[in-house]
């Protein structure tokens, strides 16, 4: 199936095929790819902002709810890895116009642009993941006291740092508000937020799972911790709802 492609994505696909021989995402195009750019590029012209009713929309409520079935702990890391692959995937295809995991010529031949990891090993500090400029995403299946996490709060993780990959690759540093939309609160910009809160919010409405929700309520949460701010719509300066389209909040 296919569907309408927005020409702008067409500059993400060269800056993704040159990332790894290190140019920059300040590559010059001759279309615009701010943070806010490429929030709105997300809103109004991803797949499932196209149409929620899409096989790809299908196939990821298919795979969240076999997630939820699934015997995570019995699975080692390369095995959680590759399932945790495909969600990778899926979120590309319906968010990311499938530029993440997009397969690009490296030092070692053609690899996927950003690749996963997991590993068992509990951090140092209360968090689930990070994201590196390598650019890679590790997720770590256990909590800082070596409990387990669930699939939903590995999946909301796998969500974030994805957000985090899609704004440092390729959003545009030498932006005047670069700062402000992304790189303020150890990345954690106004952008950041937009972005995810607009991904885990559609999750929902595909999935419709209380389950989901309580990760909807754990985002707000970590908004509030990480800006001191409740980072409502305009609170930062640009209108949350109008941006995004005004379906942020359905």
């Amino acid at each position: 199936m296919s569907y309408y492609q927005h020409p702008d994505v067409d500059t993400l696909k060269v800056i993704a095929n040159n990332w790894l021989k290190k140019l920059s995402s300040s590559l010059k195009t001759n279309t615009p790819h701010d943070a806010q750019a490429l929030t709105r590029l997300v809103s109004t012209s991803s797949w499932a902002a196209q149409d929620p009713y899409s096989e790809c929309v299908a196939r990821f409520v298919k795979w969240y709810r076999l997630g939820q079935t699934l015997d995570l702990q019995g699975m080692d890391d390369e095995k959680l890895r590759g399932e945790l692959q495909k969600y990778l995937v899926d979120i590309d295809e319906l968010f990311f116009f499938s530029v993440l995991t997009r397969y690009v010529d490296g030092k070692s031949g053609s690899q996927q642009l950003v690749r996963l990891m997991v590993t068992s090993e509990p951090p140092k500090r209360d968090y689930c993941g990070a994201y590196n400029k390598g650019p890679w995403i590790r997720l770590h299946r256990k909590d800082h006291q070596g409990k387990p996490r669930s699939f939903e709060m590995l999946l909301q993780t796998l969500v974030h740092e994805s957000c985090h990959a899609y704004l440092d690759i390729f959003s545009d540093r030498r932006h005047r508000k670069y700062k402000d939309w992304v790189a303020d609160f150890k990345g954690h910009g106004e952008m950041f937020w937009v972005l995810l809160r607009f991904i885990a919010r559609r999750i929902h409405v595909f999935t419709k799972s209380e389950r989901w929700k309580k990760q909807l309520q754990y985002i707000e949460e970590e908004c509030r911790d990480t800006t001191k701010t409740r980072g409502e719509p305009g609170s930062w300066g640009t209108p949350e709802r109008t941006l995004m389209g005004g379906v942020l909040h359905q």
